[in-house]
């Protein structure tokens, strides 16, 4: 699937106040379930819950879950369905702005801050503690902590995954995808071999895969996006030896863009449907889409797709660095059952929900649960989808990485977590920048210095 629309290169000139505001209403929107166990809320108001799947499967499913937990807790639990684009945000936005929150929303971990700076999310800590004792040990890497508390009960992740085609790798004796050269190399031989295969699908795009797609590229050649000083977040693109290394990764940009269709416009639809419709042979990806809609589309290739880490830049380290995303849900300030709202989002990210919640999602975004990828454990057991159509090599891979300290959220480039990797992800200027050094004429210091400038202005970093 080649793309060949463009988009030009007008900025922002929104207030940093106002981008913020939009940024936070917009930004939320992808994530699961939960709930937290006890003897009622004692309030007589019914949980409210926005959530942004509304697919006729997630509304059974959830509508399922809500009745179940009314009939054993004796709380009624309100279930609004709302589109996972520009409808979710703007209907949250909306009830915060006229004084009637709902208790519960779904959340994404590297786009909560938005809602933290904004001081309109309660603390989730006594959740999280009881959800270990039921389950396990969470990883903090999993939540959010803003001003000393979690804000965010995690349930599943994703992971950056680089996909890739094995019969194409095999045929050209090719090595896997794991490193900037190897990637390069592979990608050349395979636009070589004139089999109607681009090499990859390099996204150069203000979207939301496009910043994606350029965050996990500029730590493919540690590069950061931003640093601390104390209580100060920086954005780091224009600073010191960082900024060299920025470069060094749009020059390879620049390199690269040879060995893909025209991506200057690309979401992650359009990325995993040039995979799954056999246009590109590689794709970088958070989650298993690529694999499950080879899958779900009955194609050859889609029992030889593997996974890789997400490529590095071996001259300068390694081993690979990605982004672990996970998503769940956020309480929000002055809602009517808070209680009742901690009940239910235990509830949901514990046992047989998360299972049944889990296997949903089709081995895309994955429980944070490690026990989970044993064989025999009760996410596996029975689930022929997995059994028939992932190797053990492919689980256990996803597994080593989602758990391992070389992946991370966005947010962790700072310590204590970064609030501004929401609105810097959502302001797209990463993706605009890999855009003008690609397509839209500029220079690549020049697009350094105003995606830098340009994240200084709106999202709340110096």
């Amino acid at each position: 699937m080649e793309n060949h629309g463009k988009r030009h290169g007008g900025r922002p000139s929104t207030s940093r106040r106002a981008f913020l505001a939009t940024s936070a209403a917009a930004s939320l929107t992808a994530g699961v379930a939960g709930c937290m166990g006890g003897s009622g809320s004692g309030s007589s108001e019914p949980v409210t819950y926005i959530s942004n799947n509304n697919s006729p499967q997630f509304q059974e499913m959830l509508t399922g879950f809500a009745d179940q937990f009314e009939e054993e807790r004796g709380i009624e639990v309100d279930i609004e369905f709302t589109e996972i684009g520009g409808d979710y945000g703007q209907r949250v936005s909306q009830l915060i702005q006229a004084g009637n929150p709902p208790d519960i929303i779904n959340a994404e971990q590297f786009r909560i801050g938005a809602y933290a700076t904004q001081d309109i999310l309660r603390p989730v800590d006594d959740i999280i503690e009881a959800v270990e004792e039921e389950e396990e040990e969470v990883q903090d890497k999993f939540g959010f902590v803003y001003e000393g508390a979690n804000r965010l009960v995690p349930a599943v992740s994703s992971v950056t995954n680089n996909w890739y085609r094995t019969d194409v790798y095999d045929e050209l004796g090719l090595d896997a995808p794991t490193t900037w050269e190897r990637e390069r190399e592979a990608a050349q031989a395979i636009m070589e071999a004139d089999n109607d295969l681009y090499g990859l699908g390099y996204t150069t795009s203000a979207t939301v895969y496009g910043s994606y797609h350029a965050w996990c590229r500029l730590w493919g050649n540690g590069a950061q996006v931003a640093t601390r000083d104390g209580d100060t977040v920086e954005v780091a693109l224009d600073s010191g030896a960082n900024r060299d290394r920025v470069r060094e990764v749009l020059e390879r940009a620049q390199q690269m863009v040879e060995y893909s269709p025209t991506a200057t416009n690309w979401d992650w639809g359009e990325i995993y449907e040039s995979y799954a419709g056999g246009t590109t042979a590689t794709a970088v990806y958070s989650g298993g889409r690529p694999k499950t809609q080879s899958i779900g589309q009955d194609r050859e290739w889609a029992d030889t797709t593997k996974r890789v880490n997400n490529s590095y830049n071996s001259s300068n380290q390694n081993s690979s660095l990605g982004n672990s995303a996970a998503t769940g849900y956020a309480l929000l300030q002055g809602s009517d059952n808070p209680e009742g709202a901690k009940e239910f989002v235990q509830y949901m990210v514990t046992g047989d929900r998360l299972v049944e919640y889990a296997r949903a999602l089709r081995f895309h975004n994955i429980p944070i649960y490690e026990s989970w990828y044993e064989p025999g454990s009760a996410y596996r057991e029975g689930w022929d989808y997995l059994n028939e159509n992932f190797e053990e090599e492919t689980i256990q891979s996803e597994r080593e990485a989602l758990f391992s300290d070389n992946t991370q959220p966005f947010t962790a480039e700072t310590e204590p977590a970064n609030p501004y990797a929401s609105p810097a992800f959502t302001s797209f200027q990463l993706g605009q920048m890999f855009y003008d050094v690609t397509e839209g004429g500029l220079g690549i210091d020049e697009a350094i210095d105003q995606a830098a400038t340009t994240l200084r202005e709106n999202t709340g970093m110096e």
